[in-house]
């Protein structure tokens, strides 16, 4: 047990879903936290688009692996043809 943020729930959840191979979506986990808070009488606010960012956020920081990642090539500029 211990003290988190609203910030630190939606990362862990969103951590939590993608070890378990599950495709939960924004909205769902968006109410898994409204829902975790109210349990302990704290109103919070989390939105789809809430969670929608906080995904952003740790594929940015390399925390979150998901279909967004970067894509890149390796290609040879020098041999294409323009």
């Amino acid at each position: 047990m211990s003290k988190m943020n609203v910030g630190a729930v939606c990362r862990a959840l969103i951590l939590k879903a993608e070890a378990s191979g599950k495709s939960i979506s924004n909205e769902d986990l968006a109410t898994k936290v409204v829902e975790l808070f109210k349990e302990h009488e704290v109103e919070v606010k989390t939105s789809a688009a809430c969670i929608a960012w906080y995904k952003s956020d740790m594929r940015k920081k390399g925390q979150l692996i998901g279909k967004a990642q970067a894509k890149s090539i390796t290609i040879d500029l020098d041999e294409i043809e323009m």
